[in-house]
C-alpha cells in the first residue's frame, strides 16, 4: 500500500488512518535515516526504550570511571526515562485537546532542562 502525505510548514505529517490502524500505532515513533530514506517505526508501551549505550558512550567520552561513572549513569538514565514519560503525557494531552504540538520546542526544552 502506498499513499502520499503533505508536510506542513511546521514539518509535520498526518499518518493515514489505515496505516495507523494496521500498525496498531501509539503516540511515539522512532525516527531514523536509512539508505537515504526517513523511517518511522511505532514504539509500543511494551517496547524497551533503552539509551544505556548512548549514555555510557557519553560518560566514557567525558572520562568518567568507577563510582563516579555509576552515579552519573543512574542520574542520566533516570532523567531520560522521566523525559520520555513527559513526552508521552504531552502527546496524550495534545491529542485529547486537539492542539497542534510544537515538537521542536518541546524537544529543545527537554534537552536543555539541566543546563
Amino acid at each position: 500500500m502506498e499513499k502520499y502525505v503533505r508536510i506542513t510548514g511546521k514539518r509535520q505529517v498526518t499518518i493515514p488512518k489505515d496505516f495507523f490502524e494496521q500498525l496498531d500505532m501509539g503516540t511515539i515513533l522512532r525516527a531514523y535515516i536509512e539508505d537515504g530514506r526517513l523511517v518511522l517505526e511505532p514504539v509500543r508501551a511494551e517496547d524497551p526504550i533503552d539509551f544505556s549505550q548512548e549514555i555510557i558512550n557519553d560518560l566514557a567520552d567525558e572520562g568518567l570511571t568507577g563510582e563516579e561513572l555509576k552515579r552519573e549513569f543512574a542520574r542520566r538514565r533516570e532523567g531520560m526515562l522521566a523525559a520520555i514519560k513527559e513526552l508521552v503525557a504531552e502527546a496524550r494531552r495534545e491529542a485529547r485537546d486537539g492542539s497542534e504540538p510544537d515538537g521542536d520546542a518541546f524537544m529543545e526544552e527537554l534537552i536543555n532542562r539541566d543546563e
